[in-house]
């Protein structure tokens, strides 16, 4: 509990440390990571990193429990981090919540949890 807003704090920073246009190696054209993947109906890459690190995804609205779940089962291994954003709302610090590993950091809530608390 103690170590949430620390690690909340180093996602913002490393979120928001260089503009969306200026990603050196970014780019939101899909490549052979997301090509295999199967991503939910509603959303988009508006954004993702050749060498795996992250992918962000768009949607018009919050994702559910279950969309999140079903999205970190489908790229897990695939990108360290899977960042969530709305349409509207899909800046660097926009995000209402990102996947790593098994767990899920949802912003919005400030609240951490893992998957395995979410039902398939």
């Amino acid at each position: 509990m103690v170590y949430k807003l620390p690690i909340l704090l180093v996602l913002a920073l490393v979120g928001c440390s260089q503009p969306n246009n200026e990603l050196s190696g970014s780019s939101a054209q899909p490549h052979a990571a997301v090509a295999s993947v199967s991503i939910p109906a509603g959303f988009s890459v508006i954004e993702q990193h050749p060498d795996g690190y992250f992918i962000r995804l768009a949607s018009a609205e919050r994702a559910s429990a279950a969309t999140i779940r079903s999205i970190a089962d489908s790229f897990n291994g695939k990108f360290d981090r899977v960042d969530l954003c709305l349409n509207v709302a899909h800046e660097h610090g926009d995000e209402y919540a990102s996947i790593i590993g098994f767990q899920v950091f949802d912003h919005e809530n400030d609240n951490i949890y893992t998957l395995n608390s979410i039902s398939k």
